[in-house]
């Protein structure tokens, strides 16, 4: 009776640490602003300009905006997501990548999107974002390189962009234009008027998107 009781305990224990664990990554991850709070300046809506990261349709009737941030794992898991939806409306649905680090818990994650960013400059920006989150549960600064060199980029000119922070002005417009939006978590993405917090399903996006396609002419 004794070893049957012990054997529920376990299995109990092992349930609830199997749902903490996924819980964790779809659980959005809080950014802490208190440094920033005086130098906020409200805007109504995300920009989209040419240095922002964008694949899928080339002319898309939705766009799926992401502030993400590299060390984040809810950003993982929805990376996959996302992945499923381009590959189910190739035509119609586009998603575009945004900087939101959140420094106070990702020592990282500011100079990972640097990174990346210097990878797009070499038109290589996701494949680079794919590997950095691969690698994220032991992502360190000597990988930047590694995954360059993996993915057959000009090394010297990414580690010249990298060193010299390049590409440090696209990642701060993205994260002061986050404050100005009000936005506390990633992921967080905006999918026409809808704002979508933590890595919601691809059930959940599929319905938006299909009634989006519905309504519009």
């Amino acid at each position: 009776m004794q070893h049957r009781y012990l054997t529920l305990f376990t299995f109990g224990m092992l349930s609830a640490l199997v749902f903490i664990f996924f819980w964790l990554r779809v659980r959005p991850v809080e950014i802490n602003y208190d440094a920033y709070t005086d130098d906020i300046q409200e805007v109504s809506e995300p920009t989209v300009t040419f240095v922002n990261p964008a694949k899928g349709a080339e002319e898309p009737t939705v766009t799926i905006i992401e502030y993400g941030d590299f060390e984040c794992g809810p950003c993982k898991t929805l990376s996959s997501t996302l992945q499923t939806i381009l590959s189910s409306y190739p035509d119609d649905v586009q998603v575009v990548w945004k900087d939101l680090p959140n420094e106070s818990l990702h020592e990282l994650s500011t100079p990972a999107a640097i990174a990346a960013h210097c990878a797009d400059r070499q038109g290589t920006f996701w494949g680079y974002h794919d590997e950095l989150f691969v690698r994220q549960s032991y992502l360190s600064e000597s990988q930047f390189l590694q995954i360059a060199t993996t993915l057959g980029l000009d090394v010297e000119k990414f580690q010249s962009c990298y060193d010299d922070r390049e590409t440090l002005p696209i990642v701060k417009k993205d994260y002061e234009e986050a404050l100005g939006l009000g936005l506390t978590s990633t992921p967080t993405l905006f999918i026409g008027d809808e704002i979508l917090v933590g890595a919601v399903s691809s059930e959940q996006l599929i319905e938006m998107i299909e009634d989006l396609l519905a309504n519009t002419p």
